[in-house]
């Protein structure tokens, strides 16, 4: 076959593909396991707190509860702070850090439909703090789990402590 019969061949094939309206075709989108979602929102989070700038002057340490819905962009919609660290500027800089994501689509098969999604983000000064503030999100979280309330069960948490810069 020669090199114009297959590029033939391959036009029509497509042409054929389109000769259906995209309307009354059925685009299909796999969902991602609840492991590969966890990896890639909390990789895409961790480089957007990465870019966070802090003040040398200011040691910013504390637990930010941000909830949200994926957009149909894959970005966070309806973004609130659920749980405060205690400053406002902390609070609104791991607000800002949360709504850069963009790898929210597809969700999880498991997520259901319109989850509410919790990111959970530890800000510390240092290797100390950093641990006692992981035990504190480990007992909140394990409080949350274990609530008789199915719409807090049902909520999709990912626990972040940034990494250092290198």
């Amino acid at each position: 076959m020669t090199k114009f019969t297959v590029a033939l061949f391959a036009t029509a094939a497509a042409a054929t593909m389109l000769a259906v309206p995209l309307s009354s075709q059925e685009i299909v989108v796999s969902a991602r396991s609840d492991q590969a979602f966890v990896q890639d929102v909390s990789k895409d989070l961790n480089s957007q707190l990465r870019r966070m700038r802090i003040d040398d002057r200011w040691t910013p340490s504390g637990i930010v509860k941000v909830r949200f819905q994926a957009g149909p962009d894959g970005r966070p919609v309806a973004m609130e702070t659920y749980e405060s660290s205690g400053s406002k500027r902390l609070d609104r800089r791991v607000q800002d850090a949360v709504g850069r994501i963009d790898s929210l689509l597809p969700l999880p098969a498991s997520a259901g439909r319109d989850p509410i999604i919790q990111a959970n983000v530890i800000v510390a000064a240092g290797r100390r703090s950093r641990e006692s503030l992981e035990r504190e999100l480990a007992e909140s979280e394990a409080r949350r789990l274990a609530s008789n309330d199915p719409a807090e069960r049902a909520v999709l948490a990912l626990n972040m402590a940034p990494s250092p810069s290198s």
